[in-house]
């Protein structure tokens, strides 16, 4: 199969979100070169995504699990967002890919497709993906080596997501869905603490690791990957973190490796 190098200059920044209030003035100032704002947050005011769609280029996250009943509201979704001027979609399966393509929208692949080697990265070309998000498992000489078939980014700030639930972890724990009042935590045997989000709207539980990956001080090496961008993904930070994370990539320090990965 053939091999294709990245770009040599270093990647540009591509940002991810999980709530609305977490779009600062400071981030769109920053201008990112996509920015990942969950489908179901879009589609709460379409208004307001006219005018960010014309601020910055805006991808739609979908939901990672989405059932044969739900599919029908999930493209009607894609649409009304297409209509406000969003025309790209982040999936984290493949079985998104074409009711996505149904909708006349453009993929990208996110970390969930587990993209871990040149056959594959030439696969999401052969799928026509626009950008693909490499494995987190990988090392980075493996992600330097890896054929480029698709516009490559990595993530180098956030919490890896770690399982989906189909039950709501809260509503097992207490009887009660409380979803939507904040973010919850589930606590292993040693203390350690997992925020729980939501999988998109619905009430599936996504469990994602207590420590964030900090690769924002290393940034020279980065750029020396082949990537088209590198992800910020803020989960579970208010809007003066954020402003504090984009600073902290904007002027880097060295991070404190007791609180992250």
């Amino acid at each position: 199969q053939p091999h294709y190098a990245g770009p040599k200059e270093p990647p540009a920044p591509v940002i991810q979100v999980t709530t609305k209030e977490q779009i600062t003035g400071r981030l769109l100032k920053m201008q990112p070169a996509v920015l990942y704002v969950p489908l179901h947050i879009l589609l709460e005011n379409l208004a307001f995504t006219h005018e960010l769609h014309n601020r910055v280029r805006v991808c739609a996250v979908l939901p990672k699990i989405v059932h044969d009943g739900e599919m029908e509201t999930l493209k009607q979704g894609m649409l009304a967002v297409r209509r406000a001027g969003v025309r790209e979609v982040l999936v984290g399966n493949l079985g998104l890919v074409l009711p996505a393509r149904d909708c006349r929208m453009d993929v990208r692949g996110d970390t969930s497709l587990n993209l871990y080697s040149s056959v594959a990265m030439n696969a999401a070309r052969e799928l026509e993906l626009i950008s693909a998000t490499v494995s987190a498992e990988m090392t980075l000489p493996q992600i330097r080596d890896v054929s480029k078939a698709v516009p490559a980014e990595m993530l180098c700030y956030g919490r890896m997501p770690l399982m989906v639930t189909e039950n709501c972890l809260i509503k097992g724990r207490t009887g009660s869905c409380t979803c939507n009042q904040g973010i919850a935590k589930l606590t292993d045997k040693t203390g350690a603490e997992f925020p729980i989000l939501k999988d998109g709207n619905s009430c599936r539980s996504v469990l994602h690791n207590g420590k964030k990956l900090n690769l924002l001080d290393r940034q020279n090496d980065l750029s020396r990957l082949g990537l088209w961008a590198t992800r910020l993904y803020f989960t579970t930070e208010n809007p003066r973190e954020v402003d504090m994370v984009l600073q902290s990539y904007l002027s880097p320090v060295p991070f404190d490796p007791g609180a992250c990965t």
